[in-house]
């Protein structure tokens, strides 16, 4: 019990933080409403059919969430490291893995924020339809977004020693989530499209089955890691 409630409250220090600063918000944000306008003028200028529309639509979302979540990355663990406040939270015997959990959730949070309003602009900007059930498609967006941040806080997190951080966070993270990429897109464009359900569920459960991977192993080497 004691673990949730360490996890809880660095969880809301983290969003207290953000929201007092609102740099990772502001910069996320400004990312995703530049590049829905960039793509829908891109649609206007090219003659396609509206089913192609719709299935390059999907591919943008994701193509937004991913770069979405690179951005948060950069800062997740950078307060605590710049401080070196993350050995002072070991000192007080909360395990790295609490840590871990924290900031793993604290971007899952952000991120969601700025899904929504990047959703409520992929409807308006890019006429993105939903022909199905409605829970397909957020269940997809919900796992789909949290292998993305279990994979982006493992590589932040290994990364918080590297010289170069804009160098290395690209390098790790696009080969850990290109898969997951690929089966995301295919998926929303299946539900857009609204051609089988089934498909949807089986490779969101593929999407889950690699969060759950990659979110072990992570537990597993951070205390490890941190303990050097």
């Amino acid at each position: 019990m004691s673990i949730l409630i360490d996890v809880f409250r660095l969880t809301k220090k983290d969003i207290l933080l953000e929201f007092r600063k609102r740099e990772t918000l502001f910069s996320m944000g400004l990312f995703s409403f530049a590049s829905v306008l960039i793509f829908s003028t891109l649609y206007n200028l090219i003659d396609i059919s509206l089913e192609a529309k719709q299935a390059i639509s999907a591919a943008c979302l994701w193509f937004i969430i991913t770069f979405m979540v690179m951005l948060g990355l950069t800062s997740v663990f950078s307060r605590e490291m710049k401080k070196n406040s993350i050995y002072s939270l070991l000192s007080l015997s909360i395990k790295p893995q609490v840590i871990f959990l924290a900031k793993l959730i604290y971007l899952c949070i952000i991120l969601a924020i700025i899904e929504v309003i990047t959703f409520v602009l992929a409807i308006i900007f890019l006429r993105v339809e939903i022909q199905t059930n409605f829970l397909l498609l957020l269940m997809v967006l919900t796992i789909g977004s949290l292998d993305l941040c279990v994979a982006g806080c493992i590589v932040s997190f290994l990364t918080v020693y590297a010289k170069s951080k804009t160098l290395a966070i690209p390098i790790l993270f696009f080969p850990l989530i290109l898969p997951s990429i690929l089966i995301a897109t295919q998926v929303t464009t299946n539900i857009i499209l609204f051609e089988d359900p089934m498909y949807v569920i089986n490779n969101t459960l593929l999407l889950l089955i690699h969060a759950i991977i990659i979110l072990s192993i992570a537990l597993l080497v951070t205390d490890d890691f941190l303990s050097q």
